[in-house]
């Protein structure tokens, strides 16, 4: 049975978190190198302790939703130098190799940096953290707060801004570096569509309101651009600054940097800068795009939404829970040359893949994948631009296609012509774009013609796709008996 809880709430007070044993540690790294929780304490830093296990599915669902690595980057010490954090592998069988994803462990917890803040675990140090902060349950996590003797147990929540604000209040001092303190943070979505600009997301970190800051984008030590941003920033504000003059035809790198919040010098200037990738949203050959859906061993925890260029919800999962280990196909006619965005969501914070289930998501078009995923955290934003409207005389598929009869009482005949042999997929929608019905045959080359039985259908209009040869045909057809 998979435990998973979590805390999705505010900011907390101290006295809310579970108090752990005094702990004054110091261990040594799968490096080599020794850290003593006390020297960093001194240094007026946040400490957090992760005390998970290699076997363990619950570690490695919170390990893939990558919250722990973004507070590093973007409080670590190569951010505004904040936060400390520690991995660590509590099991008193911990080693090299199975950290390393060897037999008996979850997975590869060193592979590409995935945890690049230090792990403590084989040859007893990691069981030894682990007798010593008492926990009855992995994952654990604690947090220390300079002047504390003591850690506080933490709760884990599905984003990182809600973990980092779940417990940032029970241990502000630091974080509290000055009146005017403004940092960047990372973009979460590195696709543009036309017309969109590269932008930086301006973090007001000083207790003051942010009012001003010039932000600088670069590209190979060149300014590109600077802009002179004024707004209302309270604490902990963020404000997204476009570039709307550099142009992204092709995924590049920039970075970007930040000064002179509120007209004066940063009172703590690290994290000023930050390193941002762009690049242009794919094309769909067509604006007939299908999302085929598998969900994991936890399907009732998967939703998903499709926006239009005016940010407006035009399509999302139908009402009601999604089955587990289950797939579903959805077909769209979009508008052509339109940017969409498809947002899919874990309520959990692990994705639909792999922890639990092999689920997965699909976006295609003309039979050509635009957009795939499923290893992720809480949500994937997957942007597109819909491809033209294909006309007959460039789709001998579309170009053939007749139903009949139309209207019809249950019956239908599907006739149309293949340019050689192909594998035909038919599919039937309802209005809402949910597929009601499908069926694949083998077919040769010519005009075909197959039968299409509705009798099982509610009285109603829906949309009869046919997908042949790397091509895509729809027609409408009411059932009315």
């Amino acid at each position: 049975m998979k435990l998973r809880t979590l805390l999705a709430t505010s900011a907390l007070s101290v006295g809310a978190f579970a108090m752990a044993q005094n702990q004054s540690w110091t261990a040594t790294d799968i490096n080599g190198n020794t850290h003593s929780i006390a020297d960093y304490l001194a240094q007026g830093k946040t400490v957090l302790v992760d005390i998970s296990a290699h076997w363990c599915g619950p570690c490695w669902a919170w390990h893939n939703s990558e919250i722990m690595e973004r507070l590093y980057h973007e409080f670590g010490p190569e951010g505004t130098d904040d936060l400390m954090i520690f991995f660590v592998d509590g099991d008193p069988a911990s080693s090299m190799a199975l950290l390393q994803g060897a037999s008996g462990s979850q997975g590869d917890w060193t592979e590409g940096g995935a945890t690049p803040y230090p792990i403590i675990g084989p040859n007893g140090q990691g069981n030894t953290l682990a007798t010593l902060y008492g926990i009855s349950a992995y994952p654990t996590l604690f947090m220390h707060c300079p002047g504390a003797n003591a850690g506080v147990e933490i709760q884990r929540t599905s984003s990182w801004d809600t973990f980092f604000a779940s417990w940032r209040n029970g241990c502000m001092a630091p974080f509290t570096n000055g009146a005017n303190d403004a940092t960047l943070l990372l973009n979460e979505d590195s696709q543009l569509c036309p017309g969109e600009s590269p932008y930086a997301y301006l973090y007001n970190m000083g207790t003051a309101a942010l009012t001003s800051a010039t932000l600088d984008l670069k590209q190979n030590g060149t300014t590109l651009q600077t802009v002179n941003w004024t707004g209302n920033l309270a604490r902990w504000g963020t404000a997204k600054v476009n570039f709307d003059q550099v142009d992204v035809t092709s995924p590049q790198d920039f970075s970007a940097e930040v000064s002179m919040p509120n007209n004066v010098a940063d009172e703590h200037p690290e994290g000023f800068e930050e390193a941002y990738s762009f690049e242009p949203a794919p094309d769909a050959d067509l604006a007939t795009v299908s999302l085929e859906i598998r969900t994991d061993n936890y399907g009732s925890e998967t939703t998903w939404k499709l926006y239009n260029s005016s940010n407006q919800v035009v399509q999302q999962d139908p009402p009601g829970n999604y089955a587990n280990n289950t797939t579903y196909t959805y077909w769209w006619n979009l508008n052509p040359s339109e940017c969409y965005r498809l947002e899919v969501i874990d309520a959990y914070g692990d994705g639909m893949c792999c922890s639990y289930g092999n689920g997965y998501f699909k976006l295609r078009s003309n039979g050509v994948i635009v957009a795939q995923g499923g290893q992720f955290g809480d949500v994937d934003k997957e942007k597109f631009v819909a491809g033209l409207a294909v006309g007959i005389e460039e789709n001998s598929l579309e170009a053939g296609l007749n139903l009949f009869p139309n209207p019809t009482t249950g019956a239908v005949k599907v006739e149309f012509n293949l340019a050689s042999a192909s594998n035909v997929r038919i599919a039937v929608l309802n209005v809402l774009g949910e597929q009601v019905l499908s069926t694949n045959k083998a077919m040769g080359a010519g005009l075909q013609q197959t039968d299409l039985s509705l009798n099982e259908l509610p009285n109603g209009s829906y949309f009869v796709h046919i997908l042949a040869d790397g091509l895509t045909a729809v027609r409408k057809v009411t059932l009315n008996r």
